[in-house]
């Protein structure tokens, strides 16, 4: 662009000092920050006739001629503006742009340019006057990107800031990261930004802000991010009944809106294809539900959703009794919520309550044991709020149980008996070694005496072959077996006390 107007006002130069008259073109007005610098751009043409002159003197006044603003003698030039003007363009290549600095309040104009050309003339173009207005804060940024984008895909945005100091640019930062470029134009600053969007810039600012010495300004541009649905959701009831009606809702998050759904059970589609879908008569045994949410951008599907349906509660049929050591039974309930149960004997005023409860999901398994005196029959009764149920189970009697006691009966009556026999033979042994030796005593003077009589009537060998006489010194009739060898070393002893 900066270009195109270069080649414009080159073309106008041109024409206009063909035509041979005296001609500036700059704007009526411009604007600048207190403190900062302003160029007022400024173009001329002349009468020239063919002709080329070197010889330029170019002049800045104020309205009416009261303060010279710039000369090529700078020492013409009023105090006020003194070190502060200066002619950026080249008056041989008929550009008078002027820049005046350390801009204030005062530096209004209006201001007027005057061209002295030697061997031609002088002219002052006061028909093209230009002002200046002088703002203490500058001009907020302009922001401009597409109306919507497109969420993973690169875009541009420019920040367009004001400024009529390209000598003092601005710092010029972004509320998003990504690329910045250097600015395309030395007046009307671009800032340009390569970004990829995100579904979490949709709806945020795209801020810009300037700064110029100190002083801040930003300019936004609310993002529009199309993306495609996330955070899918089977809504429905907390809890259903068994055997009614329930509706499932769709819901995501996009942009666009979903404009359409599938739903599916157990990876089968079900039919419909609209937000809101009507399951007719839920059950227990009733799968897992999914929604897949559309729009223009893409698709997205959601985790099942088990629906958690309420029943009374069902006995099993394998709930029974047994009986081993003891006798256990166990009575297994399908229930939502879990049901309670009590347990009943033939009389039906006395329940029992379980030894232990184990869970497992929809199934509680109720376990009741017992010892003695177990009954016949027994009644599991489970209840929830939605109902009850019962089931009369037969407790087999434990026979083996009944041995069992019995025998331990027994053995311990056998121990007493062993225990009371122990004791009296103890109390016998302790007398009976006092009366044998006594009796041992008598018997072998009665032998002795015997057998002095014995070799008085010459028949001592038939008395030594004789039975009953050679065991007088064992003390043990012909019919005896042979003593121990404890019993032989308890004889001797005698003997040697003999």
């Amino acid at each position: 662009m900066v270009f195109w107007s270069c080649l414009f006002f080159l073309w106008l130069r041109v024409l206009l000092a063909n035509a041979g008259e005296w001609i500036a073109t700059m704007p009526e007005s411009v604007v600048g920050l207190s403190g900062s610098c302003v160029v007022i751009p400024c173009t001329f043409s002349y009468p020239a006739n063919g002709r080329t002159y070197t010889g330029f003197t170019g002049i800045w006044y104020t309205e009416n001629y009261e303060s010279k603003v710039y000369h090529t003698d700078t020492s013409e030039i009023s105090d006020s503006f003194k070190g502060r003007t200066s002619l950026i363009g080249d008056l041989h290549q008929n550009d008078c742009s002027l820049k005046i600095s350390s801009l204030s309040s005062s530096d209004t104009g209006p201001f007027m340019f005057r061209i002295e050309i030697k061997d031609l003339d002088k002219y002052t173009y006061v028909n093209n006057k230009v002002s200046i207005t002088v703002k203490d804060t500058p001009e907020n940024p302009t922001v401009s990107v597409e109306e919507e984008v497109t969420s993973g895909t690169p875009v541009t945005a420019t920040c367009a800031v004001s400024h009529s100091c390209p000598s003092d640019l601005p710092r010029v930062t972004w509320s998003h990261d990504g690329t910045q470029p250097s600015p395309s134009q030395p007046h009307l600053t671009s800032y340009n930004l390569t970004f990829t969007p995100s579904r979490e810039d949709h709806n945020k600012h795209l801020n810009c802000s300037a700064e110029f010495k100190g002083k801040t300004v930003t300019g936004y541009k609310t993002l529009k991010v199309k993306y495609p649905p996330y955070n899918v959701n089977v809504v429905t009831r907390v809890s259903v009944k068994e055997n009614d009606s329930v509706e499932l809702t769709c819901s995501s998050n996009s942009y666009p809106p979903a404009n359409s759904y599938q739903w599916f059970s157990s990876n089968v589609m079900l039919l419909g294809s609209k937000r809101i879908y009507k399951l007719e008569r839920v059950s227990r045994y009733t799968e897992a539900i999914s929604c897949t949410a559309i729009n223009t951008v893409g698709k997205n599907t959601s985790a099942p959703r088990k629906l958690n349906i309420l029943y009374p509660p069902e006995i099993k049929s394998e709930s029974s009794c047994q009986s081993k050591i003891l006798t256990m039974c166990v009575c297994i309930v399908d229930s939502n919520p879990p049901g309670e149960v009590k347990w009943f004997g033939p009389d039906s005023s006395k329940a029992f309550s379980s030894t232990s409860i184990k869970q497992n999901e929809s199934l509680t398994i109720f376990t009741l044991q017992g010892w003695l005196g177990f009954p016949e029959t027994i009644q599991c009764f489970a209840n929830n709020s939605l109902g009850n149920s019962s089931i009369t189970l037969k407790a087999p009697q434990n026979g083996i149980l009944y041995i069992a006691v019995a025998s331990a009966v027994v053995v311990v009556l056998v121990c007493i008996v062993v225990c009371v026999v122990r004791r009296c033979c103890g109390n016998r042994a302790a007398q009976q070694p006092v009366m044998r030796n006594e009796q041992t005593q008598m018997k072998t003077i009665q032998n002795k005496s015997d057998l002095e009589n014995k070799e008085e009537e010459g028949s001592y060998r038939d008395i030594y072959t004789d039975c009953s006489d050679t065991r007088v010194y064992d003390n043990m009739r012909c019919d005896e077996k042979p003593l121990s060898s404890d019993r032989a070393l308890e004889d001797e002893a005698v003997y040697a006390n003999t």
